[in-house]
C-alpha cells in the first residue's frame, strides 16, 4: 500500500482519537474508573498508529540506523498495541458488568501478562523469534511470529466469548453494542493476521472506540451525576416506552421521599445532605433486578418500577430492611428513612402517566402522614 494511503488511514484515525480524547477529558460526571481505563485505550491507540506510520515511513530505506529506528518503532508499536487490546477488554468487562472489584482483578492479571511481553519484546530484539530487520530494513515474522499473534488477541476472544456466555445478564442496549464493538475489532484482528500489518486495522479500530463512545455519552444522558443512579430524563424515556400503544404488560410503580431530608441539610448540611442522597441511591441499586428501573425523580425523590408479576412490595421492603441495617452501624450521623407510595400502571388504560405519578405521589403523602400521626 503506498505511503500516502497509509497516511491518510494514519491521520484520519488519530483525528478521531484525539478529538474522542479531548471531548472525553473535559468531562467531569463520569465514573472515575471507566474514565481511567477508557483514556488508556485511547492514548494506547494513538501511540500504536504513530508507530505503525513510522514503521511504514521508514522501511525500504538504507541505513543502519533506519534499521534500528525501525527495531525501536515495531517494538514500541506492538508494546502499544497490547495495552490498548488488555485494557479495552478490561473495560469492556467493567462497562458490561459495573464490578470494579472484578475488573481491577483483571486488569492486574493482564498487567502482569503486558510485563512478561515487554520483557520478551526486549529479547526480541537480540533474538528476532517475533520479527527482525535483515538488511533491506523491511519487516520480517520471525519464527514465533504466531505466538506473538496468540499474545495479542487471545484476551480479546476470551473477553467476547465471556460475552456471548454472559448474554442474558446484559440490557439489549449493552448487549448489541458489545456485540458490534467485538465484530469491529474482530475483523480488525483478522486483517492483521492475514496482511501481516496492523495498518488496516485502525480504521476498523477506531470506528469501534466512536461507537462505544457514543454509546458511553448517551448512557451518561441519563445518569444523575450525584448518585449515579438514572434520572428524571431516564425515567421520561422509560415512562415514553411503557405508554406506548403497542406496550401490554403493566408495572407497578413507587414514588419514594426521603423522611427528615431537609434536617439534614439544615443542620448538617449540603454535604452529609448528598452523602444522604448517594446512600439511598447506592441502597437502592443494590436491591433492584435486572427486570427493574429506578432513578432519582427529583430532590429527595425515587422513583421505582417493577414488572407487577415480580412484586415491587418485596422491592420495597428489601430496601428498607437495608436501611435499618445501615442505620445500626451508625456511620452516619443521621438515620436514613423513607416514605412511598405505588399503585399498578396499566398501559392499556390510556391514563396520562402526569396523572397515575400524581395519584402514587398523593399516596407517598399519605403514608408520610400516617408514620407522623403513629409516631406521636
Amino acid at each position: 500500500m503506498p505511503l500516502l494511503v497509509y497516511l491518510n488511514i494514519m491521520i484520519g484515525t488519530g483525528l478521531i482519537v484525539i478529538l474522542i480524547g479531548i471531548d472525553y477529558a473535559r468531562r467531569y460526571n463520569t465514573d472515575p474508573f471507566q474514565r481511567f481505563l477508557f483514556l488508556i485505550v485511547l492514548g494506547g491507540t494513538f501511540f500504536a498508529v504513530l508507530f505503525d506510520f513510522a514503521h511504514h515511513f521508514l522501511a525500504g530505506r538504507p541505513g543502519g540506523a533506519v534499521n534500528a529506528a525501525l527495531y525501536a518503532v515495531l517494538t514500541l508499536f506492538l508494546a502499544a498495541q497490547n495495552i490498548t487490546y488488555y485494557v479495552m477488554v478490561v473495560f469492556i468487562d467493567y462497562f458490561a458488568y459495573q464490578d470494579k472489584k472484578r475488573s481491577q482483578i483483571i486488569l492486574r492479571i493482564l498487567s502482569v501478562l503486558l510485563v512478561l511481553y515487554a520483557v520478551a519484546l526486549a529479547a526480541n530484539l537480540k533474538y528476532g523469534f517475533f520479527f527482525y530487520i535483515p538488511e533491506a530494513n523491511l519487516y520480517t515474522v520471525g519464527k514465533l511470529y504466531l505466538l506473538r499473534l496468540f499474545i495479542s488477541y487471545f484476551p480479546l476472544a476470551v473477553g467476547i466469548v465471556d460475552i456471548a456466555v454472559s448474554a442474558n445478564r446484559f440490557k439489549p442496549s449493552q448487549f448489541y453494542c458489545l456485540v458490534f464493538f467485538g465484530a469491529l475489532t474482530s475483523t480488525g484482528a483478522t486483517l492483521d493476521i492475514i496482511l501481516r500489518s496492523g495498518s488496516v486495522t485502525w480504521p476498523c479500530f477506531a470506528a469501534a472506540l466512536l461507537y462505544q463512545y457514543f454509546f458511553i455519552i448517551r448512557g451518561e444522558s441519563k445518569l444523575d451525576t450525584l448518585t449515579g443512579i438514572g434520572n428524571r430524563y431516564s425515567f421520561n424515556e422509560f415512562a415514553a416506552k411503557l405508554s406506548r400503544s403497542g406496550s401490554k404488560e403493566p408495572y407497578s410503580i413507587a414514588m419514594i421521599d426521603m423522611d427528615r431530608f431537609k434536617k439534614i441539610n439544615d443542620t448538617l448540611g449540603h454535604l452529609e445532605g448528598d452523602n444522604a442522597l448517594r446512600d439511598m441511591a447506592s441502597i437502592i441499586k443494590g436491591h433492584i433486578r435486572k427486570t427493574d428501573f429506578a432513578a432519582r425523580y427529583g430532590g429527595d425523590e425515587f422513583i421505582l418500577a417493577a414488572r407487577t408479576e415480580d412484586g415491587i412490595e418485596k422491592l420495597l421492603e428489601r430496601i428498607r430492611e437495608a436501611m435499618d441495617n445501615q442505620n445500626r452501624m451508625n456511620k452516619r450521623p443521621y438515620k436514613l428513612e423513607m416514605s412511598y407510595g405505588w399503585d399498578v400502571y396499566d398501559p392499556a388504560s390510556g391514563q396520562p402517566m402526569k396523572d397515575f405519578l400524581a395519584h402514587i405521589d398523593s399516596l407517598m403523602y399519605q403514608h408520610k402522614a400516617e408514620k407522623k400521626k403513629h409516631a406521636r
